[in-house]
């Protein structure tokens, strides 16, 4: 698996493709106990396995918001963290969410449209086409492929993860085009092109000459802004005297320094934010 015209969704071969698909359970294992969530595994399991529950238009069951809620804590694990999104699922009444996700898939599994199920999905509140393709994937996980960031920017965008994504209906359409197109060259399913696109693009993210395309916390922005305290001095016509920072540091019984240099406690502060 070596890097180059491998990860080309044009390129890759059959063999190539299992052999990242045989390293996404290693990936997660790794990535949860990095993260020391080891809830990520759990959830991964559910992500893929409960969908067997789902899947046809006869399911064993109907899924619930229940459902919904762990595959939302899922997504926010498994990708951007996203705090305000499941308290906008959690807010959805529990009757209603089910009747919404039954009639979407009702009609679903008439006319196969999946740009129009991802629209019925999303009547859910704080479900989007991103979330919303999740929730259709789990009912059909061979045609339809999950709105990762990793997938988008592997099917969509050359791997390029620079490349800002808007999560609209128009880009789940080319997603979901891209990988039909790319299933039916490979012969495989669409849940196991969305794995070995996470894998890839992780891989990406792990080579030393990788630039991050995401933004620096709030106390890294903190830390990189921050001037460097000096003890200035000014010549005066009467002579040289110590700056005002300087002075009334005296006065406090400190010095300079103390009054500029972040305290422990503020410090602290700042690594919670």
């Amino acid at each position: 698996m070596d890097s180059g015209e491998l990860h080309s969704i044009s390129n890759i071969s059959k063999d190539v493709f299992d052999e990242y698909l045989s390293t996404y359970a290693p990936l997660i294992w790794t990535m949860s106990k990095r993260r020391g969530k080891d809830k990520l595994v759990e959830l991964d399991k559910f992500r893929y396995g409960e969908m067997e529950a789902f899947r046809s238009s006869e399911p064993k069951r109907h899924m619930e918001l229940d459902d919904v809620k762990k595959l939302v804590n899922w997504k926010i694990l498994h990708g951007k963290y996203r705090p305000s999104l499941m308290k906008l699922v959690s807010s959805n009444d529990e009757e209603v969410a089910k009747k919404i996700i039954q009639d979407a898939m009702a009609q679903y599994w008439v006319d196969s449209d999946v740009m129009k199920a991802i629209d019925g999905l999303a009547k859910l509140r704080g479900i989007g086409p991103a979330t919303a393709s999740l929730l259709l994937s789990m009912h059909d996980p061979d045609r339809v492929i999950f709105f990762s960031d990793e997938a988008y920017w592997w099917l969509c965008c050359d791997g390029n993860m620079l490349i800002p994504i808007k999560y609209n209906a128009k880009e789940y359409k080319q997603l979901q085009t891209a990988a039909e197109d790319f299933a039916k060259r490979l012969q495989v399913g669409a849940q196991d092109i969305d794995k070995v696109a996470y894998v890839i693009m992780n891989d990406i993210r792990r080579q030393p000459d990788y630039v991050a395309d995401e933004p620096p916390t709030f106390a890294e922005k903190v830390k990189a802004t921050t001037p460097s305290v000096k003890i200035a001095t000014r010549k005066r016509e009467s002579g040289v005297s110590q700056t005002t920072e300087t002075a009334s540091a005296k006065r406090k019984g400190g010095s300079a320094t103390d009054t500029n240099v972040d305290s422990p406690r503020r410090s602290q502060r700042l690594k919670t934010s």
